[in-house]
């Protein structure tokens, strides 16, 4: 390999340097591993139970948001930039880890038959995740976060494989569930700090930190739904089989999203530092970092371009794969570079505390999401989610921008980047519509 051939490399996947790097490997763990299994899962279950197992999980990944409170952003704010929040934070989270780890498992034992209960009792174990991966980071355990990604992406589907071999009496949702909590567990140990005691009267008890956290949770609410809602809503108008099919669909799909995802801790981390101190070349460095992403991106959804027929071959053989199939694999895996402009709207307001405005714009984006699958999943089909994906993204751009208009941010990041992805996406999605 060449040094410029070494500099392009280091550019595009390293962005935040060892650190960043750690989180890639986590991230790729996380889409890998899925990839990995998918194979094994729509093979040794049916169709019909493939397609339960996703629609239960894509629901309680939700739900799982909402049992979060919306804490998660205060362990990340919190541990970054105040110190003296430690010990009250730890306090809390140690508790509601417990009592949500013992809920969880009493429904288990209770042997539930509903589907519902299912979700809900899942939904804890997935919002324990959402309490322990910013811990974690915040931490500064770069190391345990992608262990812990890796975990709570791929503990669920071993455990429902495992039982597929064993022929046991346990049912999929039950070993869902299962290792779901083994999860949580194994999570918890790599992050668990000594609770030092009561802190009632400290502004960052659980109160004040509900208080403080509750503008965040509808925007925490609708990014997992941005991910999931069309898995839900396949599974509730054409049934739960083709649960199975879009999770398939959009596991190669999201990848640049995915790993984005992933690389996001690092760069809000990196945001706040750097406004915090002051820096002169905060926003310059934004917009450096946002053409790294992007290129990375690029890489990826060229990558998926070339070789989606062969990957979903290997994913799910009773997936048939249609140019209709493959036109929302390539479409939907363009809104990686949408995304990246996303999530740097979202570093800023998260910077100038204006969590309200995510509050209200995600949801909006993502209601507008459902609707476009709603009114065209009968005649575009699988299309649907990615034009659903497409347009929930883009009007959240637009209402971001519109929100930092009034503020020293509103020309922080440059209008090429705002503008490219948009065009590129809707030139392709008019493309093939036509």
């Amino acid at each position: 390999m060449t040094k410029k051939s070494l500099a392009l490399f280091t550019k595009f996947f390293m962005p935040f340097g060892l650190t960043g790097n750690v989180y890639l490997l986590g991230a790729l763990g996380q889409g890998l591993g899925p990839i990995l299994l998918t194979p094994i899962l729509t093979r040794r279950l049916s169709v019909t139970d493939f397609g339960e197992v996703t629609f239960v999980a894509a629901a309680a990944s939700i739900l799982g948001i909402l049992f979060s409170f919306g804490l998660p952003i205060v362990i990340s704010r919190s541990y970054v930039l105040d110190n003296k929040s430690r010990p009250s934070v730890i306090s809390w989270f140690n508790k509601i880890i417990y009592f949500y780890l013992t809920l969880s498992i009493l429904i288990l034992f209770s042997n539930p038959n509903s589907i519902y209960a299912y979700i809900f009792a899942i939904a804890l174990t997935f919002s324990c995740m959402q309490l322990i991966l910013p811990l974690a980071r915040s931490q500064g355990k770069y190391v345990s976060f992608a262990l812990i990604s890796i975990l709570g992406t791929l503990m669920p589907s071993l455990a429902v494989i495992l039982n597929s071999f064993l022929n046991s009496s346990l049912s999929d949702l039950n070993a869902l569930q299962i290792g779901s909590l083994l999860a949580v567990i194994l999570s918890f140990l790599m992050v668990k700090t000594k609770d030092e005691g009561n802190q009632k009267l400290d502004k960052y008890n659980l109160k004040n930190s509900l208080i403080s956290a509750y503008p965040i949770l509808p925007h925490m609410f609708a990014v997992m739904a941005l991910l999931n809602i069309d898995k839900i809503i396949f599974g509730q108008e054409l049934g739960k089989s083709f649960s199975g099919f879009i999770q398939v669909i959009m596991l190669v799909a999201t990848a640049p999203i995915m790993i984005l995802s992933a690389l996001n801790h690092p760069w809000l981390n990196q945001v706040l530092l750097q406004h915090k101190d002051n820096s002169i070349n905060a926003f310059s460095l934004l917009n450096a970092t946002i053409t790294k992403l992007l290129g990375l991106a690029l890489f990826l959804i060229v990558f998926i371009f070339v070789f989606n027929t062969q990957i979903i071959r290997v994913l799910n053989p009773n997936l048939k794969m249609t140019s209709e199939v493959s036109k929302t694999i390539i479409l939907t895996s363009l809104c990686g570079l949408i995304y990246v402009i996303y999530l740097a709207n979202t570093h800023l307001l998260t910077w100038l505390n204006k969590f309200w405005v995510l509050g209200i714009s995600t949801p909006l984006s993502v209601l507008f999401q459902a609707i476009v699958i709603y009114l065209t999943i009968d005649s575009l089909g699988y299309l649907s989610a990615a034009l659903g994906l497409g347009a929930a993204l883009t009007l959240q751009i637009l209402l971001l921008q519109i929100a930092r208009n009034k503020t020293e941010s509103r020309n922080a990041i440059k209008p090429i980047w705002q503008i490219t992805p948009l065009v590129i996406f809707w030139s392709v999605a008019v493309i093939f519509l036509q």
